[in-house]
């Protein structure tokens, strides 16, 4: 998977596996975590592994911005972007 990162105010973001009725896939990435860095105004390519099994009914690929506690306000505006698996 390929992410941009065009915003200046996030650098996390959640990845996550979903069937097609958004339900939850099990998968990994290469860290063993969830949580991704991705610096603003930069790309990054990011493995993402599913079980043999699972992979039939992995739907969706997502990425969920998240922002550091400190640069919340009540203005702040999350993202989530899905893409579909060939």
């Amino acid at each position: 998977m390929k992410l941009f990162n065009g915003r200046e105010d996030i650098e996390y973001y959640e990845i996550g596996v979903f069937d097609g009725e958004w339900n939850k896939t099990p998968f990994a990435l290469v860290n063993g975590k969830t949580m991704i860095r991705v610096k603003p105004n930069t790309r990054e390519e990011i493995d993402i592994f599913i079980r043999q099994k699972d992979l039939p009914r992995a739907v969706y690929i997502c990425s969920k911005s998240k922002p550091l506690a400190e640069n919340v306000t009540k203005t702040m505006l999350f993202s989530r972007i899905c893409s579909k698996i060939k």
